[in-house]
């Protein structure tokens, strides 16, 4: 080793045992080495050395460039005066936290913050008497690391840093004294750590170290009546304290304005009600303010003391008064945020009469509040964030808005703006990245887009309006595109007029547009394209979609192309009501090995169902009805996994636009539905209106999560699977207009979800199996089959005929039956009863249970046998009794 080298040979040999055990995928470690130039382990990356003793003193690992994994080596305790350990970020495998690190005695610093450990926290922690700093848990997944107790902790004198975010402390009920006695501590991070309440809380936990002047406690389940004491002990020196989605009720304390150096407070996600305190105004370092998502109301309070104030966000609330107008008052104030509520006020220029430094103003979702601005108005403010979606803005645009030019994010979506498009909109700012005028009446043309946009995540939301003409020449930066349901008309050639290389959303649904589409799409890599009920025709062209493709109800020909073969990640594909023919590609199912839903619906495919369909393992929707197909239903269908149980298909259905990649057209008993936001809840097979033959196969009985099954206008034949009865998620089942023998299998008496039953016009026969949940589809749902009997058809089965009643001989002689008014009594009474009961049976608690799926599956299942004992004693009884009768006449 060369004289100058400061390196001890020792700490170096246990960083490179250190080094043996960790994976490095990413070579944060490139550094470390035995080669001649590497040598000098203080020059590796992540090492300080002392300037005197050269003993390492710092290993700092954290994972911001490139995650480690492996294992930690107990060789770091050969490096014995180590102060900083940081191995935050990292991905240790939900492995446990080395013990070996509390004999590390002279550590200062420990960071394993997200490190993905698991398990006890060690006590031996306890044993760093000189840490300062220490950062344990996990960003999420709550729960992974534990900690029963915190008598270690309390051993840490001069801890000034704790986090331990989203650990488990359900057991810790020492947390809170434990806490106070860390005396130095300022920085305390608690949130999502399943804290217990503290019943009662003695005073001695109210006394409160005066140096913490950061806490957040958010996520857990704390009290009003137990937390604002304790936060009122606190010294003016707290200027950070969030205690988001707890369980606070009831009003905001006055006292809450004591703490004057506070300059953040959040209470969002609570039950917070009442009116905000005017004291509110005494905080006059407070820079940010979130009482978003209770239930408070009034009007907002004074607050022009706040003369600091930067942020002040009432979103999600309550409120009911009036926007008062000494918010102007509040001259630094740069956020303001006062949406989702249900202030009624009229704003004018004189609400920011000195918001000079205003930058956000949220004012969205108060329906009623209303603008009353002068046209000449000139803001004192620019403003990069707007935000007054479902206000009353309109009738007119708002011209105010052209002198913001330094705007980022614009919606006035939902405004009742009833207005042309303003062409300077496109000239006002380059930085505009958010553009939201949806579900307005914006009528007229779309001006083209201009180039000077600079942002390369250009959203563009003009949806729901009545705008009309061509569409206009789109930015080349533009990312999300969303102008459905307007009147746009003509081609869309101008798509390829720029080559618009960051595009990724694309919906031009609900409009006149018309003519081929144009080959540049196979340039665009979509994740969503949805060109569905506009007027389309030729040949579906090239496209590149990695997601979700809708071009149902066109006029598109020929076959599906084979280009789609090469997009196996489509999850989702809609070609229903089109004009598109030949057989039904067998790669389809070889290729979309993620895809859930498929509808060919309403085309004219022919030939028959390709068995490689069975491999779309995560598919929930599959329709091909109204087509020309032939041959028996695939055997395979039980391959269908996410219909036989319930699975993770690995698809994110919320992207980009939440609601938009799952909802669909879906045709649902017999009428078209449009699901939004629930399309994972659908798990149908619909082959209706085609020419298939044979029988259903025994498999489709596998298929237990099957929510709707419809066979109906086929030529299918045979009898009724015997297991149909596994079916029991089945909401909706349609095998109408078939050739179907046999008679119904007592199963379908188990289906007790069932809401619609259609088995008209087959070749059934037998008796109709008696239970009272079969009764309630009415005949229509088996008429057309000659051969069934029994309720509720009004024909009644061999066997089933009850003797004729002797009253009716005796009538017949002129002689009166000296029971009649008994029997008559008997008969009217008992039946009278029975339907009033069930009446009042079925509305009082029936009704109810529509809403409560497992109440359901549980009353039926007694309800059915219950009814049917019942049944069968009824009609003996009064067999009997009508015997005993005839006999009593002719003795």
């Amino acid at each position: 080793m060369k004289d100058d080298m400061r390196c001890l040979e020792k700490e170096r040999e246990a960083l490179l045992k250190f080094k043996d055990e960790i994976i490095d995928e990413d070579g944060q470690l490139s550094s470390w080495g035995n080669q001649k130039d590497k040598e000098e382990c203080c020059k590796w990356r992540g090492i300080i050395c002392d300037n005197l003793t050269n003993h390492i003193i710092q290993l700092d690992l954290n994972g911001a460039s490139g995650r480690l994994r492996g294992n930690i080596s107990a060789r770091l305790l050969e490096i014995q005066h180590l102060k900083h350990l940081n191995l935050s970020f990292n991905y240790f495998n939900y492995s446990r936290i080395p013990q070996f690190i509390g004999s590390l005695e002279r550590l200062q610093y420990l960071d394993l913050f997200d490190s993905y450990f698991s398990g006890e926290i060690p006590h031996h922690l306890g044993n760093l008497s000189e840490l300062q700093f220490l950062g344990l848990g996990l960003t999420e997944n709550d729960g992974m690391l534990t900690s029963t107790n915190l008598d270690w902790l309390s051993r840490l004198h001069s801890l000034r840093y704790l986090n331990l975010r989203h650990v488990n402390l359900t057991t810790a009920t020492n947390w809170l004294q434990t806490i106070n006695n860390l005396i130095h501590l300022k920085v305390l991070h608690l949130s999502h750590c399943h804290l217990p309440t503290v019943l009662p809380p003695s005073p001695s936990m109210f006394n409160v170290s005066n140096s913490l002047y950061e806490l957040d406690l958010s996520g857990n389940d704390l009290s009003s009546f137990f937390i604002f004491p304790w936060l009122f002990n606190f010294s003016s020196g707290l200027s950070y304290f969030d205690l988001d989605s707890n369980k606070l009720q009831g009003s905001i304390p006055d006292a809450i304005g004591n703490l004057l150096s506070l300059s953040y407070l959040s209470l969002i996600e609570n039950q917070l009600e009442g009116e905000i305190p005017i004291s509110l105004g005494n905080m006059s370092s407070l820079s940010y303010l979130d009482l978003s998502s209770n239930q408070l109301m009034g009007i907002v309070p004074h607050l022009a003391l706040s003369s600091s104030l930067t942020h002040l966000s009432l979103d999600h609330n309550m409120f009911n008064g009036t926007v008062t107008q000494s918010i102007g008052s509040l001259s630094k104030l740069e956020y303001l945020n006062l949406g989702s509520n249900h202030f009624e006020d009229i704003i004018t220029e004189s609400h920011f009469f000195n918001l000079s430094q205003l930058q956000l103003l949220d004012l969205s979702y108060n329906p009623g509040i209303s603008f009353d601005f002068s046209l000449g108005w000139n803001p004192p403010f620019q403003l990069r964030r707007v935000l007054l979606a479902g206000c009353k803005v309109g009738p007119h645009f708002p011209t105010w808005l052209r002198t913001q030019t330094t705007l980022y994010s614009l919606d006035i979506s939902n405004a009742e703006i009833l207005d042309t498009f303003p062409g300077w909109l496109w000239e006002l700012s380059p930085n505009l990245g958010y553009l939201n005028l949806s579900h307005n009446n914006f009528h007229g043309v779309v001006h083209d887009f201009s180039s000077k946009f600079s942002t390369n995540f250009l959203i563009i939301d003009l949806s729901f309006n009545h705008f009309s003409g061509s569409l206009p020449i789109l930015p080349p930066n533009a990312s999300f595109l969303h102008f459905s349901n307007n009147k746009f008309s003509g081609s869309i050639t101008n798509l390829c007029n720029e080559t618009i290389y960051s595009l990724v959303y694309l919906d031009f649904s609900n409009n006149l547009l018309s003519g081929q589409l144009p080959d540049c799409f196979a340039n665009l890599e979509l994740d969503f394209l949805n060109l569905a009920h506009n007027n389309f025709s030729g040949n579906i062209p090239s496209v590149s979609v990695l997601m979700s493709l809708h071009l149902q109800n066109n006029s598109f020909s020929g076959e599906i192309p084979t280009s789609l073969s090469y997009l196996a990640t489509l999850a989702f594909i809609d070609l229903s009501r089109n004009k598109l023919t030949g057989k039904i590609p067998t790669w389809m199912g070889d290729t979309f090995i993620g895809l859930v839903f498929l509808s060919l619906r309403s085309n004219e495919f022919f030939g028959s169902i390709p068995s490689n369909l069975c491999y779309l393992s995560h598919l929930q929707v599959l329709d091909l009805s109204l087509n020309k197909i032939s041959g028996a239903i695939p055997k395979c269908l039980n391959n269908l996994t996410a219909m036989v149980q319930e699975v993770d298909n690995g698809i994110d259905y919320i992207t980009l636009r939440p609601g938009d990649f799952e909802s669909a057209a879906v045709m649902w008993k017999r009428k078209e539905h449009e699901y939004i936001n629930t399309l994972q809840l659908v798990k149908l097979i619909d082959l209706s209106r085609n020419n298939l033959v044979g029988d259903i196969p025994t498999e489709i009985t596998s298929l237990v999560m099957l929510v709707g099954l419809n066979l109906s206008r086929n030529n299918l034949s045979g009898i009724l699977p015997a297991k149909i009865g596994r079916l029991r998620s089945l909401d909706f089942l349609d095998l109408s207009r078939n050739h179907f023998s046999g008679g119904i299998p007592t199963g379908v008496s188990q289906l007790d979800q069932l809401g619609v039953l259609d088995l008209s016009y087959n070749n059934l026969s037998g008796k109709i199996p008696q239970n009272i949940h079969l009764q309630t589809f009415g005949a229509s749902a088996f008429e057309g089959n000659p051969d069934l009997c029994g309720l509720p058809l009004n024909k009644t089965c061999p066997g089933d005929e009850i003797p004729q009643d002797p009253k009716i001989i005796g009538n017949a002689n002129g002689m009166k039956d000296p029971d009649e008014e008994e029997d008559k009594l008997i008969s009217d009474g008992f039946y009278i009863s029975m339907a009033v009961g069930f009446v009042f049976g079925f509305w009082g608690v029936c009704g109810t249970l529509v809403f409560n799926n497992s109440w359901r599956i549980a009353f039926f299942k007694l309800w059915n046998s219950s009814m049917d004992w019942l049944y069968v004693k009824i009609a003996i009884s009064k067999i009997r009794l009508k015997e005993a009768f005839h006999k009593f006449v002719k003795f």
